[in-house]
């Protein structure tokens, strides 16, 4: 049986109400969305760890919207639309693939004949050949409809979709990062595209954030979170004061001694724009701290406070006795 009435019979309702019943109607539903989320949202983000990683690539189709696409559904639990989804990226990736190895007359091939031919050709391996043979497979299984597809439980789908998903990244990964070589430049790049508002691999600032911290990681091989046991981050230095804002209540400050030229926002109290204005205290004055932080949600400093703060009058005198 499928028993399809989201909507309620409008044909009954005044005309002059029946925008205020759908209103009502769509605040209802909406409620109804979120607690089908937060009734599922465990089982989605462990299905979202199941999922490998390509990490980057500089040049790509439409065979990553697909793959985009497909594992959003993964992590939904749409296991069926999911392995259709990955069949029609493999298929465009392989496309994609035989023209950039210089073999566009193999684009009109079928799947299976397209991946024969780069196979013969030696511009695949066999483990890859393998690979998008057993993705066809499955495709076609699940596309046709076949008997033994009909007969698969949830458990079943869900091992073939994920076997899907992360067999196709792999090949990609193996054929288009291996080639992604990682230098400064392209780091840079990386990051800007990442922060951009329009960037469809983040769905929300936090996402950006979240990617942010782990390209450093993976990449740079840079720690860039703190232990879930760390409930403060404490930092001390002599700080050169590089920006002093009085009216956002913020000061950007430079480490002159221990950890020289790494800078920090740090927000200002009441208290202390009353010791900044009491004390003469400007840009380029040099101040002893002790600053601290809360790890945010991402094990990330994200604001950060003065704990203590004195001005320094003669640093000079200081600095030559940490020999600088």
């Amino acid at each position: 049986m499928y028993i399809d009435f989201h909507k309620y019979n409008y044909d009954l309702v005044p005309n002059e109400l029946q925008e205020k019943f759908e209103k009502r109607d769509k605040d209802a539903y909406e409620n109804i969305i979120n607690e089908w989320i937060n009734d599922n949202i465990d089982d989605m983000i462990d299905r979202k760890w199941e999922i490998e990683e390509i990490q980057y690539l500089s040049e790509t189709s439409d065979f990553i919207k697909l793959i985009r696409e497909a594992e959003s559904l993964y992590e939904l639990g749409f296991y069926t639309s999911c392995i259709a989804l990955i069949g029609v990226s493999a298929e465009d990736f392989l496309k994609y693939l035989a023209i950039k190895l210089g073999k566009p007359e193999y684009e009109n091939d079928t799947q299976y004949q397209r991946s024969n031919n780069l196979l013969d050709d030696g511009l695949i391996t066999q483990d890859i050949f393998d690979s998008i043979d057993d993705i066809r497979k499955i495709r076609n299984d699940c596309l046709h409809y076949n008997d033994d597809f009909k007969v698969k439980n949830e458990a079943e789908l869900k091992r073939d979709a994920l076997n899907v998903l992360n067999s196709l990244k792999s090949v990609i990964r193996s054929i288009l990062f291996a080639n992604d070589k990682l230098t400064p430049e392209n780091f840079v790049e990386l990051i800007k595209n990442i922060a951009k508002p329009d960037n469809e691999d983040a769905r929300n600032f936090n996402e950006t954030i979240m990617k942010l911290r782990n390209v450093s990681s993976h990449l740079l091989k840079f720690p860039t979170a703190f232990s879930p046991d760390q409930d403060l981050v404490v930092k001390e230095d002599f700080y050169k004061i590089l920006d002093l804002d009085i009216d956002f209540k913020e000061t950007t400050i430079e480490g002159q001694v221990y950890v020289p030229g790494a800078t920090v926002v740090v927000d200002l109290t009441d208290e202390l724009i009353e010791y900044i204005k009491s004390t003469n205290l400007e840009e380029n004055n040099v101040i002893y701290a002790i600053i601290v932080s809360e790890p945010n949600q991402f094990g990330m400093t994200a604001e950060w406070d003065f704990y203590q703060l004195k001005k320094i009058n003669d640093f000079e005198k200081i600095a030559a006795a940490f020999g600088g």
